[in-house]
């Protein structure tokens, strides 16, 4: 059984926006557990910040790949087979 290409390209979008929103959670988890304002802790919500921004931009590819697919899909059912 041979997995198409598509397939393959969404597997991978999925699993890059799984992994960013695990470390989304760690770091608002560190955060929570720092004491007080720390020079670190400024680097950290830096990071988180644009993590976020990458996890909503990764989300905005999923859904517009997920749309395109689902055109195509939609358009191979709607038109009449082929005449030989």
């Amino acid at each position: 059984m041979i997995i198409p290409d598509w397939a393959l390209g969404v597997g991978f979008i999925v699993s890059v926006v799984a992994a960013a929103q695990i470390v989304v959670v760690k770091l608002r988890a560190s955060t929570r557990r720092l004491p007080g304002p720390d020079p670190e802790v400024g680097e950290l919500r830096q990071a988180f910040d644009a993590l976020q921004s990458k996890v909503g931009e990764l989300e905005e590819r999923l859904d517009f790949t997920e749309r395109l697919l689902g055109n195509q899909h939609d358009r191979g059912r709607l038109e009449p087979p082929a005449k030989p």
